[in-house]
């Protein structure tokens, strides 16, 4: 998911917002204290940050932000993603998923046996279209708040 903020804030104002509302991670192992709605690290021109959560989501977004002054204002690009570990193992899944749906037919199976492949790839897609796009809502609405 890819938006834009535009914003007559500048941009010393707007990195300065993101670190006040970002716990800056120091280590992989380092866990988030405090009220912060973001962990992550925030860089001169961008930020590379997630929701910060005390349970475990595989399907919470990566957001990555670039900030482009004008003398208006400023713009931010926002990306969001899912984690690459995690990219990695729904290609790896999806593959065979999908192997698994192009095969059956030519398998024999039983009636109900057949329909497994096509149940895990709706399955599937809807775990992995819901829960992130559920995520991507929260912090879209709560970067808007901070930066408009």
């Amino acid at each position: 998911m890819r938006f834009i903020v535009e914003t007559n804030k500048s941009k010393d104002e707007i990195l300065q917002i993101i670190r006040d509302n970002t716990y800056i991670k120091t280590s992989v192992f380092d866990f988030p204290k405090g009220d912060k709605y973001f962990e992550g690290s925030v860089s001169e021109n961008s930020f590379k940050i997630c929701r910060c959560i005390h349970y475990r989501n595989s399907f919470l977004p990566l957001i990555i932000g670039t900030i482009e002054a004008h003398e208006y204002g400023s713009t931010i690009n926002i990306r969001m993603r899912m984690a690459i570990p995690v990219i990695v193992f729904l290609v790896i899944w999806f593959t065979g998923v999908l192997a698994g749906c192009l095969i059956v037919p030519f398998t024999g199976f039983p009636m109900p046996a057949a329909l497994v492949p096509y149940i895990m790839l709706v399955f599937g897609i809807l775990l992995v279209i819901i829960p992130n796009r559920i995520e991507a809502k929260k912090a879209r609405e709560k970067l808007e708040e901070l930066l408009t």
